[in-house]
């Protein structure tokens, strides 16, 4: 007989795919770390620069000239004839109203030269030869009183070169002249813009002036006819000007009993010293610097940015919202001792037992700060009521007595520390903290940006 085939079924052994396992945890780790990257409370973070008080010396002052506005005294088309800046005589001609134009567009066209006589040539040159014998080496601005002169000179002839022109071409046409030449009441600086500020004076000024987005100037220069009684020019008398400055009370402190003081006008670099008065309206605090120089290389401004040349206080700048505040032991100094083999600073604990023994452990503990009494010490190394004992003493204290310090979150290592700080200087925003400070910041230092969102020792990522 044959015998019957058998099959036999053997069970099929599982393979476990290790990889497979391994991406799984992989996987689960990862989507743990971003969820909680994610729902977790970031702390931003705040690098550590150099810094000083010197941005709170920067100031906008406001200018104040003897200053007026002239006005037309009849209706026409003015011709301008000094420049913006130049300084005049009394009854110096400045500028000219026509009715029409008419005659002044044909003076000024390249068919109708005006030329100079010999009599205004013989003028001009004698300008120039008093300048030749009065310039000396040691008195150079001489040299702009000259320029100044000579463009009113020129101007002068050419005034009067014009009007007689002006009357031949009337014989000549038939035209009606009504070109009339006006000039300045008082000597000074000419300007062609006006702002309203000009009738404000040290005893009429007030915090709203000083802002200077509602600021408006207007220029007075137009091609269009001017009425009569319509600004035409502004005629600054002095040589004396103001700067006012708005104070805080604690800049009015710091220069209070200042006779003069240094300061750096910066639109140029221009450092200079000024006569300085000070000054109270209500609750405001001002300070104004009076000068009798320099006045015309700021004729068109109306404000100035100063930095006021006080005490300069250097250090580490950070935020204020970094800073926070922490309790430690309060521990007298004849308490801490150096430690056995390790040589650290610490203290003496002592542990009692339900026995009644005694277990005395060093435990090394840094000063974060003393004073001539005590010792601060991390309220993390010791619990309230744990019992410390003086060296060479049977002297002993319980620690309850905390106070607090000033510092800042470090996360250099990538969790928080406290750092302890001295503030040497403080404004609404930022402070400027000591260098050098035991257990304190350093340049590039990473702080946490808002303390209080972070945590001692927790990390930060």
């Amino acid at each position: 007989m044959r015998n019957k085939n058998r099959v036999v079924k053997f069970k099929k052994q599982k393979n476990i795919n290790i990889g497979i396992i391994i991406f799984s945890i992989m996987f689960i780790y990862v989507a743990i770390n971003v969820y909680i990257y994610f729902t977790k409370e970031h702390i931003s973070i705040y690098e550590v620069k150099d810094g000083s008080n010197s941005e709170d010396n920067l100031i906008t002052g406001l200018i104040l000239r003897e200053e007026s506005i002239i006005y037309s005294e009849k209706a026409g088309y003015i011709s301008y004839l000094q420049k913006d800046g130049a300084r005049v005589a009394k009854n110096t001609s400045v500028y000219a109203v026509d009715d029409s134009r008419q005659i002044l567009d044909i003076i000024t066209s390249a068919e109708n030269p005006i030329s100079l006589t010999k009599e205004n040539s013989a003028k001009f040159q004698y300008e120039i030869k008093k300048f030749q014998t009065s310039f000396s080496d040691h008195n150079f601005s001489y040299v702009y009183e000259f320029k100044e002169d000579a463009n009113s000179t020129v101007l002068e002839l050419l005034n009067t070169a014009m009007i007689e022109k002006g009357l031949d071409i009337q014989e000549e046409t038939g035209i009606t002249y009504n070109y009339e030449i006006l000039t300045s009441p008082d000597s000074g600086i000419i300007s062609y813009y006006m702002d309203s500020f000009e009738t404000v004076t040290a005893e009429t000024v007030n915090r709203d002036l000083f802002v200077t987005d509602n600021y408006e100037r207007v220029a007075l220069r137009s091609t269009e006819i001017y009425g009569q009684n319509s600004p035409i020019y502004k005629l600054i008398t002095s040589q004396n000007w103001s700067i006012i400055l708005p104070l805080t009370k604690d800049q009015y402190s710091k220069l209070a009993g200042k006779e003069t003081l240094d300061f750096t006008i910066l639109k140029d670099d221009f450092k200079t010293s000024a006569k300085l008065h000070l000054f109270q309206k209500d609750s405001e605090y001002y300070a104004q610097l009076d000068m009798d120089k320099h006045m015309a290389n700021y004729i068109d401004d109306r404000f100035l940015d100063l930095e006021i040349h006080m005490d300069i206080i250097d250090g580490l700048k950070i935020p204020l919202t970094s800073i926070v505040e922490k309790d430690f032991y309060l521990v007298p100094l004849r308490y801490f001792t150096m430690g056995g083999d390790s040589g650290k600073n610490g203290l003496t604990k002592l542990t009692y037992t339900k026995t009644g023994d005694i277990n005395i452990t060093f435990v090394p503990a840094d000063i974060y700060y003393q004073d001539d009494t005590y010792g601060y010490v991390d309220t993390r190394l010791f619990e309230p009521g744990d019992w410390i004992q003086a060296p060479d003493s049977t002297d002993r204290i319980q620690l309850y007595q905390t106070g607090k310090l000033t510092g800042v979150f470090n996360v250099n290592m990538g969790y928080a520390v406290f750092k302890r700080i001295e503030i040497i200087y403080q404004n609404k925003e930022y402070c400027i903290v000591k260098k050098g400070t035991s257990y304190g910041i350093s340049l590039y230092d990473h702080i946490a940006l808002d303390g209080t969102t972070a945590v001692e020792q927790a990390i930060i990522y």
